[in-house]
């Protein structure tokens, strides 16, 4: 309506107008004599009840004289006609208590003071590009909508206070219940124990790069979309937090039933309690979502459906904990948590049993009985662990993931150095080890680069069992030292042994090794490094067949010594450690 043109004032008032336009002056509630519930009102031809929506109108632009500050307040009637206030500037605010709007609400591109329609039944309200100084409030409101827009738009508006749609019943056949794509409000968005259902992609409420200067509250809210998410919040920021406690939420679709990509939330994200369920797609789809506060999931039931995960979190950042204490969480296409990149400052609390039902902590050579029920966790960080061992969540790495990803047995170990527990680590880097044996057997490389990792796994633990080769070094002496003498007891022709002493020079006949000497022999002859000297008095000989035997015998314990040695000094000083 183009504001510029001079427009008729209404003239034929009727005695409830004129008592509306009265109480409006001096700034009181208009009132009938008669009173109907909001229902009764949206269908009632008694005259005593109705006033036209072009007076309001009027009386907003200020055609009927001066108002007062406190602005029109209207309770009980019927607004006759669209109330469009398209474009306009209004010298006051409006506040429309239990009224009847069965043509809906028109104020794209308005100016007002403020709107208030407490406890109103109307059929949309479209308000597009509308400037609220105060706020907007709409509780316990209800709306039924057939547009495909929406029961109520507010893309691009700004509402210079609070939000409110707390307890009312928005529905949209069509379209989102509240489409605000790019609103932007001072305060909160309240919709406490609102009742929205919504139609189509678009989502049940869509708030695509929405700022919310306070909280967005959802508790107890019963969000339905059978046709797609229920809330789709892409690049949505709530200064104060997101709270959706014991709500019950349903969508529908590959875009997730509750959608917040790239959000940001300067509070926390509160989902204590709630019920979100999505059959064609993921429950929680937020990669990219940034909290400067805590996560809380707890007594949470989380159902959804396919590869996307039924909570996916790819990505996301958390500024402080996450509690992902659900009571229960389902997928049975798919991942029942992707939590791949991302990043927990605080600690991660995630119970066992909500991957694997049984809490199980042993890593099962022939596989867990529940490892259909995935988590994704490569990239992954946290400071801590809580309400989750070590080893359970080993458990969960080896048995309850789709795939082999080092980062993840990376930064368990990383977490457990630090708290003195460097024995829990190194079990932890051992498991990663043969994890890769396990489900990668290509990256450790062909057969013969498979059995050698496979035997030094058995034989030090891939260096971080290091006194296991000290264990095979002194194994392998101690056979040295058998086997020489053993030789000493071999005859290998009359009066002579295969290990015997050296003769000096003058002399003229052999005598045998002492137990000791013979002892003394096998390790000087086993020694990589370093000799005992008692081969200067006691030897294997050489010149006969035994002696050749036990000789190339000790080689070949020698050569042993030399390689366990070798390894061992390498896996003390860290320089065959596997980090991958």
């Amino acid at each position: 309506m183009d504001e510029t043109k001079p427009s008729p004032v209404l003239t034929d008032l009727t005695p409830l107008e004129q008592q509306v336009v009265n109480t409006a002056r001096r700034g009181e509630v208009a009132r009938p004599a008669i009173t109907m519930t909001v229902a009764e009102l949206a269908v009632t031809d008694n005259p005593e009840l109705r006033i036209r929506a072009d007076l309001i109108r009027e009386l907003l632009r200020g055609l009927h004289g001066d108002l007062d500050p406190r602005g029109i307040q209207i309770a009980g009637m019927r607004v006759v006609g669209k109330l469009d206030l398209e474009h306009l500037t209004a010298l006051t605010g409006l506040d429309l208590h239990r009224c009847a709007l069965p043509e809906g609400i028109v104020c794209r591109g308005a100016d007002l003071r403020y709107l208030y329609l407490n406890h109103s039944l109307l059929a949309y309200l479209e308000a597009d590009g509308l400037r609220l100084v105060g706020g907007l409030f709409m509780r316990d409101a209800t709306i039924t909508s057939t547009k495909k827009a929406g029961a109520i738009c507010l893309n691009a508006a700004h509402i210079g206070g609070q939000l409110s749609l707390s307890q009312a019943a928005i529905t949209s056949t069509a379209g989102p219940a509240l489409n605000a794509d790019g609103l932007h409000t001072n305060g909160h968005l309240l919709m406490t124990g609102v009742t929205l259902t919504g139609a189509g992609e678009l989502g049940a409420i869509r708030l695509l790069a929405a700022r919310i200067g306070g909280q967005l509250g959802l508790d107890q809210a019963a969000i339905t979309n059978t046709t797609g998410p229920a809330l789709h919040g892409d690049g949505l920021r709530a200064d104060g937090g997101l709270f959706m406690r014991d709500a019950t939420i349903t969508g529908t679709g590959e875009r997730g039933a509750v959608r917040l990509v790239g959000a940001s939330l300067g509070g926390q994200f509160g989902l204590d309690r709630t019920a979100i369920t999505n059959t064609t797609g993921p429950a929680l789809l937020a990669d990219g979502l940034r909290t400067d506060d805590s996560l809380f999931m707890n007594d949470a039931t989380i159902t959804g459906t396919g590869g996307d995960g039924a909570i996916r979190l790819v990505g996301a950042h958390i500024g402080r904990q996450a509690e992902l204490r659900v009571a229960r969480l389902d997928n049975s296409t798919g991942p029942l948590l992707m939590l791949h990149e991302a990043q927990v400052a605080g600690a991660l609390l995630f119970p066992p049993a909500a991957a694997c039902p049984a809490g199980r902590q042993e890593i099962i050579r022939r596989g867990c009985p529940d490892s259909d029920r995935t988590i994704t966790a490569h990239g992954l960080t946290y400071s801590t662990l809580r309400e989750i061992s070590w080893r359970q969540w080993l458990h969960l790495l080896v048995h309850h993931t789709p795939a082999y990803w080092p980062q993840a047995f990376q930064q368990l170990a990383a977490i457990e150095r630090p708290a003195g527990h460097d024995n829990n680590a190194r079990e932890v880097l051992i498991t990663q080890q043969n994890d890769l044996r396990r489900r990668t057997p290509l990256a450790v490389g062909n057969r013969l680069a498979r059995a050698r990792h496979a035997l030094w796994g058995w034989l030090g633990h891939y260096g971080y069992r290091a006194h296991r080769l000290v264990t095979a070094l002194v194994i392998v002496l101690t056979l040295a030292a058998t086997l020489s003498l053993l030789a000493g007891h071999v005859t290998t022709y009359p009066g002579h042994q295969a290990a015997e002493r050296v003769p000096p020079a003058t002399a003229k006949t052999d005598t045998p090794c002492s137990p000791v000497e013979l002892i003394g022999l096998g390790i000087d002859r086993g020694l990589p490094l370093g000799t005992t000297g008692i081969r200067a008095h006691c030897d294997l000989d050489t010149t006969t067949g035994w002696g050749q035997t036990f000789t190339a015998a000790l080689w070949v314990l020698q050569a042993l010594l030399w390689g366990l040695a070798t390894l061992a000094i390498a896996a003390y000083t860290g320089l065959v450690r596997k980090p991958t």
